[in-house]
């Protein structure tokens, strides 16, 4: 029996169960419904009619320990709760009041109230519109589900209704026009409220969730990000960069979170399979129709690089690289194993699908189906619906074992779980369900069903292990199949199969001042220590970065961090667009080299329970650094000369760009970035207000060998560097060595035109110039305190 058996399957988590998909129509409610049936009926028909009922039910406050409780099991099942289930007794047909308009037509109309909430789901049963009967659900705010019709009927009767904001709704049914209800007659009936505690919406401070079908990202309370602070973020761990980007979080059904990875089968071509748990598409079993296990499954979207862009910290990462949909290949409730593969990937012009897209990173990691994995073990998860997590096991061996949670009013399972039993590094959340376990080589051996640990308590849990779920055995109640026809389709019986990168020799890279990009282990990077603001009369942000030598690469987008702001809180984010030039000699701008605009930014694709599909929805943008990724659409190869190229970002509107970005204001770094900005009058200039920083604007390409940024060896020798801009020259560098500086112009005749001296005063000096329309030539002789002398020498053209 293991040390903590602790529930998969608690019946309170049972309010993630999605129904089917509920079809909505654009009709209205009918008008003019205002009378009791009791007041507006003629004698001779009431007798047929109902007496009036309760019109509002108000359900009293929930004492703190049902909080308690919700958050506890919600834990320990590994699954997001959000929600308390609030049985009724009372059936809708005892409940509201009836309407009608004198002439025939009636409706029903009753309130419901959970006080305390902070929005509101319903449960229906007996569920079976009649053709012309329509029912509506309305929020405190006007937000509305409806019409449903006979449409959202279903097989079991049932019908889950998605939350709505606020601690009340009200229910109306409009009956089939001519139609008399005889006796409390209602086609449905009220099973269950769902009292909500997390809310989604980011007008109060202490909000802590996002919006339904969007990573939640829970910041608040014990069982949230300060309950992880011993889970470090992956980028903290490079060495794990491969199986890191097989991992994704999925969310099915727009109401539940878990973990998953893409995994390889042996012929390495790509297929798009990932490994999950069972109970994380079955609705902690709650389904167990397989045909509408199916159906759930297909409401799944798959977050690619869900992960913090710092080691440390928790900035909100890019919702962006996501796709949709998932049919379901094997699946097996004796041990708790799910294989997906994803449907909706991006189209070619003749309509055949394409690989996932390069800029999503994936890679698939290999397996190992035998009972002796190699040290060490560790796991890669999304806790709390967060960003990808990483843990180490203490374990010097692993054990498959029972999982005997039937006690819970949950499922046995024995002889199919490796049992981790005490986390040197890191711990499970909800949220983590599905999650991969690898062994020593990097190779998944199972996925998450459950477990009970903490950061206080770092033991027990338990994953279900593919030597168990490869292939069924006899008297087995799946109707899928094992894992066997779809990991080793050659048919090799392979035990192990080593990771397939669909990228090849090439790599995926963030050119950053910031991100400690895994690629480049060995590359310093700095924190933002600021925010910067664009004021009115800025109308672009760019920066500044030198390539050391000659660079081929594909351009596959572009991530923008900043700080959302109360305003952008509650209007939607503004489309940007970037552009890449290089730096002329003579300080000029050239032409850009690559340009492309956002379309999604601040959007996430979600299933939408109302409308039966997938859609974009408005990103949560609350008062926290929010990281966002838009694509090139046009990723073509380009060959890039070593020298200073400007990486600028403006409004695609071209209205004043009102984001407030995340930058660095501190001392020259290695990689030699410099922020610039372009007002109104059309010219770029260094923004004096940031010395030596950058705003946080990185490009993701696609090279042959990861980019160091930076001057060369050669280059960074030089204590110094002269450009032109505008009407200025400019003088830049390390000048305690020396005492002095002479500036002579010359024209190309050999004319002196203009001189110069004066001590140095900082690490960058400007010289006005006023000259004709021309080329030219600078010198500057630096004088060193030895007596010795150094030259630098600028060819510049005067526009």
């Amino acid at each position: 029996m293991p040390r903590r058996c602790l529930t998969l399957l608690a019946l309170l988590l049972l309010l993630v169960q999605q129904a089917q998909a509920q079809y909505t129509l654009p009709l209205q409610p009918r008008s003019g419904l205002l009378q009791p049936v009791s007041q507006a009926e003629p004698s001779a028909r009431r007798s047929r009619s109902v007496a009036p009922s309760t019109e509002r039910l108000v359900l009293p406050p929930l004492p703190a320990s049902a909080y308690t409780e919700a958050l506890g099991r919600g834990q320990m099942a590994r699954v997001y709760t959000f929600a308390i289930e609030r049985p009724l007794a009372l059936g809708a047909e005892r409940l509201g009041q009836y309407l009608t308009d004198g002439a025939g037509n009636y409706s029903w109309q009753a309130v419901i109230r959970s006080t305390g909430a902070r929005n509101v789901g319903l449960r229906l049963t007996h569920f079976a519109l009649p053709r012309g009967g329509q029912l509506y659900v309305t929020a405190a705010d006007g937000t509305r589900i409806g019409a449903l019709t006979e449409q959202n009927n279903s097989p079991d009767s049932l019908l889950q209704l998605r939350p709505l904001e606020g601690a009340s709704l009200t229910l109306r049914y409009d009956f089939p026009e001519g139609y008399t209800p005889r006796g409390e007659e209602l086609p449905f009936r009220i099973a269950a409220v769902y009292h909500g505690f997390r809310t989604w919406h980011p007008e109060d401070d202490d909000f802590d969730t996002a919006h339904p079908g969007e990573p939640l990202y829970d910041l608040g309370g014990q069982r949230g990000i300060k309950g992880l602070l011993c889970a470090p973020n992956v980028l903290a761990y490079p060495q794990r960069w491969a199986q890191t980007r097989s991992t994704l979080q999925i969310i099915v059904g727009g109401t539940q979170a878990s973990s998953a990875a893409l995994i390889n089968n042996t012929r390495s071509d790509g297929t798009p399979y990932v490994l999950t748990s069972a109970h994380c598409v079955n609705s902690l079993y709650s389904i167990t129709d397989l045909a509408k296990v199916r159906r759930r499954a297909a409401t799944t979207v798959f977050f690619f690089g869900y992960q913090s862009p710092q080691r440390a910290g928790y900035i909100r990462p890019a919702e962006e690289q996501t796709l949709s949909g998932a049919s379901l290949v094997a699946y097996n409730e004796d041990s708790d194993m799910c294989l997906l593969r994803i449907e909706g990937l991006p189209k070619a012009s003749d309509g055949t699908s394409l690989p996932i897209p390069a800029a999503y990173n994936p890679y698939f990691a290999g397996w190992d189906r035998t009972e002796q994995p190699t040290l060490p073990y560790f796991a890669i998860h999304h806790p709390a619906s967060s960003t990808k997590r990483y843990n180490e096991a203490n374990d010097r061996s692993l054990s498959i074992e029972d999982y005997d949670i039937s006690g819970a009013g949950g499922r046995a399972w024995w002889g199919k779980h490796w049992h981790v039993h005490s986390w040197a590094t890191g711990t499970t959340a909800a949220g983590s369900s599905g999650s991969p376990l690898f062994d020593g080589s990097g190779f998944i051996i199972g996925a998450l069903s459950g477990g009970g640990s903490t950061c206080d308590s770092p033991y027990d849990d338990y994953y279900w292990a593919l030597a168990r779920s490869w292939a069924l055995p006899a008297g087995s109640t799946d109707r899928l199949g094992g894992l066997e026809p779809h990991l080793d389709p050659t048919g090799s019986g392979a035990t192990t199969c080593a990771g397939y990168d669909p990228l090849g020799t090439r790599f995926v890279q963030r050119l950053s001042l910031f991100y400690p990009d895994p690629a480049t282990p060995d590359q310093q990077r700095l924190l933002p220590t600021d925010t910067y603001s664009p004021q009115r009369s800025i109308l672009e942000l760019g920066n500044v970065f030198s390539l050391p030598a000659e660079q081929r690469l594909r351009i596959l987008g572009a991530y923008v961090v900043f700080r959302s702001t109360r305003q952008l809180a509650k209007t939607q984010l503004p489309q940007v667009a970037l552009s890449l030039s290089q730096l002329e000699r003579s300080g000029g701008i050239a032409q850009p080299i690559s340009q492309f605009a956002s379309t999604r930014m601040g959007a996430y694709v979600a299933y939408d329970t109302d409308k039966g599909g997938f859609q974009d929805l408005r990103r949560a943008t609350r008062l926290d650094s929010i990281e966002d990724f838009f694509p090139n659409p046009s990723p073509e190869e380009l060959s890039l000369p070593a020298g200073d190229y400007l990486l600028s970002l403006r409004s695609a509107s071209g209205d004043s760009l009102g984001l407030p970005l995340l930058s660095y204001s501190g001392g020259r770094s290695e990689t030699d970035w410099t922020a610039w900005i372009k007002g109104f009058d059309g010219r770029w200039q260094r923004n004096l207000s940031l010395p030596n920083g950058a705003y946080w604007i990185d490009l993701l390409v696609e090279t042959a060998q990861p980019i160091r940024l930076g001057r060369s060896s050669a280059q960074a020798e030089e204590p110094t560097r002269c450009y032109a801009y505008g009407q200025q020259l400019f003088l830049e560098g390390d000048f305690t060595r020396y005492t002095s500086v002479e500036l002579r112009v010359y024209s190309l005749l050999g004319e002196l035109i203009q001189r110069d001296e004066r001590p140095f005063m900082s690490r960058r000096q400007s010289y006005p110039i006023q000259l004709p329309q021309g080329n030219y030539l600078a010198v500057f002789t630096l004088h060193h305190s030895s007596g010795s002398q150094e030259r630098l020498s600028l060819y510049f053209t005067q526009p």
